[in-house]
C-alpha cells in the first residue's frame, strides 16, 4: 500500500473496497488469460517464451503424426477428410496453433484441383483452395474418382520432434536393441561404423607425397583370419594405381596394371607430379574369392570331403536350363574322362575318350515294370464271331475280345482265323482288320477275301481293352459272310532287366526315285520293338516310299519292312512287336527309305519305341 493511499485510508477513506475490489477483478482477469494461454484454454495465440522460441526455430508441425492423415479413396456421401489432433508453430510470426482431438472435413462439392489445409486462430484445421498464412499441408482432390493424391508439406514446414519422436529414437528393430538416451545410440551406430570402415580404410591426413597410408584391416582365407597393420604402400607417380590386399596372407600391396586376380580390390590412386591427386574407394564388404581363396571363395586342397548330403553344381542357374554339368578327372599325358548332364537330351552320360559319349541310363528306365510279350496258343480256337448274308460296313465295327482273353497284364495282338466269302467275290471285295481307332493304310495289312475255302491267318494289334475292328467291302446288301476264330495272342509280361527306349528323328531327307542309308546313335544293341511311324512331312512326291530296317553297317541284314506306303495321307504306324539288334553291338539303328517317285524328293519324320535288353 503507498504512502497516499495509507493517509487516504486512515483520513477516512470512503470506497477503498470499491477500489480493492477493481483491482481484485483486474489481477484475476489477467492471470486467467495468462494461465488460458499457457494451457491453451484460450482463443488467441500464446505469448511463447524466448526459450521456446530458440527450440521450435522455424515453422513446423510439432511430431511426426500431428495434424495427419491419410491420402486414399474417400467414402460418400460426405466424403470427409479425417485430420489427427496435432500442434503448429509459425516460427518468424510466433504463433502456437494446437488441437487435441481429430477433426473431419467434408470435399464434397469440390471441384477437381490442389487444396490447402490451414489452421485457423484456434488450431482448428480448414481446407481451402488457395494457401493462407498458417497452411500446413497440401494435396490433389479428384471429384470424380473421389481420391486425395499428391499429400506433401507446405513449403517452408518441417516436422519438429516431440517427446514420442524421441522415444521412438531409443529403440533399434533392426538389432533388437533399446538405449536410455539418443546420444547412446548414436554412439552404438558410430561404433558399429567404426568396426566396418576399419577394413583397410584410407588414413587421408597420414598421406605423404607418393606414400599412400591405409588402417589396419582383417581378411579371411577359408578358416584363417589375417591381421594386417595400418601401414602404407609406395606409388607409382604420374599414373593410375591399384591398391589391394592378398588373401593368403594379408599384404598390401599397389600395381600400375589393374586389379589382380585373387586379390581384394581396395583403392585406385591417381597421382600427378609427386602427389596423390584422386583416391577411389572400392572395397565391398562381401568378398569373392576367385581361387585365391578369401572372403567368399575357397583356397584350393585345403578340403578332403563335406559334410553336406549334396553338393551342386551350377547354383546360380535360374529359369529354363541351358547348360550342361560336368565331373571331369585330370589324367595327364592320358585323355580326361568326365560325366555330364546333357540338358538338350536330359539325360546323365559318360565319356571315356573325351570325344564319345555314352548313356548312363534313360529316365524312362522302371526296372521291374518294363513289358516283355509273350504268345499264348488257344488249344481249342473260339469262334468270336459270325455273320451270313450280310452287307458291306458303313463304319468301322468293333470285335470285343475280352471275353476271351485272359492276359492279367494286358495284350499286344491277336492271332485271327478269318474266313470271308462273297457271293460275287471281285477286287476290292474284303474284309479288313485294325487296332481300334488306329489308321487302316496300307490296307492290305490285315486284309482277308475270296471264299469260305481260302481263309487268312492275320496278326491283328488290339487296345488296352482287348479291342479290334473290321470292315466289311461287300459285292451287295446281302452277299458277304463272315466267321471268326482266335487262334492265339501275344500277352504283355511284366520283365526285369529291360529298358523302354524311344528314338525320333525329324526332317530326314531323301532323293527323288532314290534311296537314303541311315544310321542313328544311341538306340539298342538287341530289343523288342512295339511300336513303328514313319510320315512324310514335306515335299510333293507321287509315288509311294519304302522303309527297311537292317541289322548291320552293310545294310545286308534285313530285320523289317515295309513297302508301298502311300505318302502325304496318315503316317503309318505299326504296333506288331519285331526283334531289332545291332550285330556291331555299337547300339545302332539302321534305317533305309526307298523314294519310288522319279521328280519329287520327299522329307520325312521316324518313330521307333522298343523294349531294351541286357
Amino acid at each position: 500500500m503507498s504512502v497516499s493511499l495509507f493517509k487516504a485510508f486512515v483520513q477516512g477513506m470512503t470506497d477503498y473496497i470499491v477500489k480493492h475490489n477493481a483491482n481484485y477483478a483486474l489481477i484475476e482477469t489477467n492471470l486467467n488469460y495468462l494461465l488460458g494461454m499457457v494451457t491453451g484454454q484460450a482463443g488467441g495465440d500464446i505469448s511463447v517464451p524466448a526459450g521456446l522460441k530458440e527450440i521450435f526455430d522455424r515453422k513446423g508441425l510439432i511430431g511426426i503424426g500431428s495434424y495427419g492423415f491419410n491420402a486414399g479413396i474417400l467414402t460418400g456421401p460426405s466424403y470427409k477428410l479425417a485430420v489427427g489432433a496435432g500442434a503448429y508453430w509459425s516460427g518468424a510470426t510466433g504463433n502456437f496453433r494446437s488441437k487435441g482431438s481429430a477433426s473431419s472435413i467434408s470435399m464434397s462439392g469440390q471441384a477437381n484441383g490442389t487444396y490447402y489445409v490451414y489452421l485457423d486462430s484456434s488450431g482448428n484445421p480448414v481446407v481451402g483452395n488457395a494457401a493462407q498464412v498458417d497452411t500446413i499441408w497440401q494435396f490433389e482432390w479428384n471429384s470424380s474418382t473421389h481420391v486425395v493424391s499428391g499429400k506433401a508439406l507446405y513449403a517452408g514446414v518441417s516436422i519438429l520432434f516431440d517427446g514420442n519422436d524421441y522415444a521412438d529414437q531409443l529403440t533399434s528393430a533392426a538389432r533388437n536393441k533399446s538405449f536410455t538416451k539418443v546420444a547412446d545410440r548414436l554412439e552404438a551406430i558410430e561404433q558399429l561404423l567404426a568396426e566396418m570402415s576399419g577394413f583397410y580404410a584410407e588414413d587421408p591426413d597420414n598421406h605423404d607425397g607418393l606414400d599412400f597410408y591405409y588402417l589396419a584391416g582383417k581378411v579371411r582365407n577359408d578358416s584363417v583370419i589375417y591381421d594386417t597393420v595400418a601401414g602404407h604402400v609406395t606409388l607409382a607417380d604420374d599414373d593410375t594405381n591399384y591398391v589391394e590386399v592378398d588373401p593368403a596372407d594379408g599384404t598390401v600391396s599397389a600395381n600400375g596394371t589393374g586389379f589382380t586376380s585373387g586379390q581384394i580390390a581396395l583403392f585406385q590412386v591417381v597421382t600427378a607430379s609427386g602427389e596423390i591427386t584422386g583416391v577411389t574407394d572400392v572395397r565391398t564388404w562381401a568378398l569373392a574369392g576367385t581361387g585365391g581363396g578369401g572372403g567368399g571363395g575357397h583356397t584350393q586342397n585345403t578340403d578332403l570331403g563335406t559334410t553336406s548330403p549334396a553338393f551342386t553344381l551350377n547354383r546360380d542357374a535360374a529359369g529354363a536350363p541351358t547348360q550342361d554339368c560336368k565331373l571331369e578327372v585330370e589324367r595327364g599325358d592320358e585323355t580326361n574322362v568326365a560325366i555330364k548332364w546333357n540338358e538338350t537330351e536330359n539325360k546323365w552320360q559318360y565319356t571315356n575318350d573325351g570325344a564319345n559319349w555314352y548313356d548312363l541310363g534313360d529316365i524312362t528306365v522302371a526296372l521291374g515294370a518294363q513289358e516283355l510279350t509273350k504268345y499264348v496258343p488257344v488249344d481249342d480256337p473260339n469262334e468270336v464271331w459270325t455273320e451270313t448274308n450280310r452287307g458291306a460296313s458303313i463304319d468301322w465295327e468293333d470285335l470285343d475280345l475280352s471275353s476271351f482273353i485272359s492276359a492279367m497284364q494286358g495284350c499286344s495282338a491277336v492271332i485271327l482265323r478269318v474266313f470271308f466269302w462273297d457271293s460275287a467275290p471281285g477286287p476290292g471285295v474284303n474284309v479288313q482288320f485294325r487296332k481300334k481307332d488306329a489308321p487302316a493304310l496300307p490296307t492290305w495289312a490285315y486284309s482277308a477275301w475270296k471264299d469260305e475255302y481260302d481263309p487268312r491267318t492275320l496278326i491283328v494289334p488290339v487296345d488296352a481293352d482287348l479291342v479290334c475292328q473290321f470292315f466289311v467291302n461287300a459285292s451287295g446288301v446281302d452277299t458277304a459272310n463272315l466267321r471268326v476264330f482266335l487262334l492265339g495272342y501275344f500277352e504283355k509280361v511284366v520283365g526285369v532287366g529291360t529298358q523302354a527306349r524311344t528314338f525320333t528323328q525329324s526332317n530326314i531327307p531323301c532323293p527323288a526315285n532314290s534311296q537314303a542309308d541311315l544310321t542313328y546313335e544311341n538306340f539298342v544293341n538287341r530289343g523288342l520293338v512295339h511300336y513303328f511311324r514313319i510320315e512324310e512331312t514335306s515335299g510333293l512326291p507321287a509315288n509311294v516310299y519304302d522303309v527297311h530296317l537292317y541289322a548291320d553297317d552293310a545294310f545286308s541284314t534285313l530285320l523289317y519292312k515295309v513297302e508301298g506306303v502311300i505318302p502325304g495321307s496318315d503316317p503309318f504306324e505299326d504296333w506288331l512287336p519285331f526283334w531289332i539288334v545291332d550285330s556291331g553291338t555299337e547300339r545302332k539303328l539302321r534305317i533305309t527309305i526307298v523314294n519310288h517317285d522319279l521328280s519329287q524328293a520327299g522329307t520325312f519324320a521316324i518313330t521307333v519305341k522298343a523294349e531294351q535288353f541286357g
